[in-house]
């Protein structure tokens, strides 16, 4: 009886999250407030093979841009959106997963240019006990947020260079 119940515990605790989690998707917002608020940039990526990538990036240099992120924002708006984080410092940074629906990528991205580390970020339901922090291990001036799989696609590694560029008008 005791195994049983231990059993038809965690199966509810599964159906629990996996619900939380279709529920958070399907709340999603394919737009929303705050990533209107992030000007439009563009980043710059010279590969360690002397190729490079230019994609177009929203910035979040505000501390109500840089808070909000991807949180309530649909797959599909996250897989064609990169967020460019900026710091007004050199700074340790550790970014969560709350109210994300789907993984993502992120660099941090040093003073030089030059990414310090490349996480692969997993979403996780609220109420979960493990709410994952990643860090960079350095500090950093930037981080770089993308679609999940963004830096496998361009063969993009620590080896790179970032650089970016303003909207008219916009101070970094």
């Amino acid at each position: 009886m005791f195994h049983s119940t231990i059993k038809l515990h965690a199966l509810l605790v599964v159906f629990g999250l996996l619900f939380s989690s279709c529920a958070a998707a399907r709340d999603c917002q394919s737009d929303n407030e705050n990533l209107r608020k992030m000007v439009a940039g563009q980043v710059s990526l010279r590969k360690a093979k002397g190729e490079s990538v230019t994609f177009a990036v929203r910035i979040a240099n505000t501390n109500r841009t840089r808070a909000a992120g991807f949180q309530r924002v649909c797959e599909s708006t996250i897989e064609a959106t990169p967020i460019l984080f900026l710091f007004e410092r050199p700074q340790r940074a550790s970014f969560h997963m709350n109210n994300v629906v789907a993984p993502i990528e992120i660099a941090f991205i040093l003073a030089d240019g030059s990414i310090d580390s490349i996480h692969h970020m997993q979403p996780y339901v609220q109420g979960s006990l493990r709410k994952p922090l990643y860090s960079s291990t350095r500090p950093i001036i930037a981080a770089l947020e993308v679609g999940q799989e963004f830096f496998q696609q361009y063969d993009i590694s620590i080896m790179d260079q970032i650089s970016w560029q303003f909207s008219a008008g916009m101070k970094p």
